[in-house]
């Protein structure tokens, strides 16, 4: 497999680079669909991931429909049969900050205006579409042979709370169809396994937002096996010589300052109560009752 770096170089792609490298032009190329079919699109950041790849975009009051990812993956494959050529080229800070500019990139110069005055800047360029990037990449749109547009989702610019809500689209990119064709499958299976699925069909636990998102409910067939479970390993425990305690739920504030996590924990642990003139928290940890227990008498 054959890849470009920033200065133009061609080689061949090491083994160990090839995902990450037809991940990060998967990117690019999806980036090019957007464009075509939103042409008010204005992107942030494309990386590869471990397990595939995205781009953050600005699509304005655009809200995309599965539909729309469909016909975003149709446009792709697209550009791939078109065999763009993806070519390099650098510019200094200023010419690459026009560049960016008459293309009404405010992301990218935003993100530029963070880099060292030094920087030097690189792009890529495939057909209309060009995306600053270190690369590598491949050299020709037709090498990105097997992908697929998962999911879309919400992200912030910078990861900042306060700015701005970007769409998130999300994709996968394999070697090869049948590579592609075996991620489906465990997806598939996974989705089958899926402890959700089973908990509703088995009728072992329910939820309701009411109650708190990701607060299961035991139900009796649920709490039968989690008893079982219990008791198959405190037995195991008593085996070996365990000694089982019960502390409280909750501590007071003065513990947990003792302990050192409330300075250092505070903004995680949930809010202090006061109860008889005394603040107790929820607990977030065991070890200091544990601890309490254990200076309750002397040891050698």
């Amino acid at each position: 497999m054959k890849i470009i770096y920033k200065d133009g170089t061609v080689a061949e792609c090491p083994q160990d680079q090839e995902l990450h490298v037809l991940r990060h032009t998967a990117a690019h190329i999806m980036a090019q669909a957007i464009k075509r079919l939103y042409p008010q699109a204005d992107f942030a950041f494309g990386p590869a991931t471990e397990n595939g790849f995205y781009y953050d975009v600005d699509l304005g009051d655009t809200k995309l429909t599965d539909e729309d990812l469909a016909a975003i993956e149709k446009e792709m494959k697209k550009i791939c049969k078109e065999n763009l050529p993806i070519k390099p080229f650098i510019l200094p800070r200023a010419e690459a900050v026009k560049l960016m500019e008459d293309r009404q990139e405010h992301y990218k110069i935003e993100h530029m205006a963070d880099l060292a005055e030094e920087t030097e800047f690189s792009f890529y360029q495939q057909g209309e579409y060009v995306d600053m990037c270190i690369g590598p990449h491949l050299t020709y749109t037709k090498a990105l042979k097997a992908f697929k547009i998962t999911q879309q989702s919400g992200a912030y610019w910078k990861n900042d709370k306060e700015n701005k809500m970007l769409t998130r689209i999300n994709g996968v990119a394999f070697r090869n169809q049948e590579e592609l064709d075996a991620w489906e499958k465990q997806q598939q299976e996974a989705r089958e396994r899926d402890h959700r699925k089973i908990g509703k069909e088995m009728r072992l636990f329910m939820t309701d937002d009411l109650v708190g998102r990701g607060l299961p409910m035991f139900l009796p067939n649920g709490y039968t096996v989690w008893q079982e479970l219990e008791n198959y390993i405190k037995a195991k425990e008593r085996e070996r010589g365990y000694l089982h305690v019960m502390t409280p739920c909750i501590g007071t504030v003065n513990l947990y300052r003792t302990s050192g996590h409330w300075d250092h924990y505070r903004e995680n642990m949930f809010p202090a109560m006061e109860m008889e003139g005394e603040d107790y928290v929820l607990r977030p940890m065991n070890c200091p009752h544990h601890m309490m227990i254990y200076a309750n008498q002397p040891h050698s």
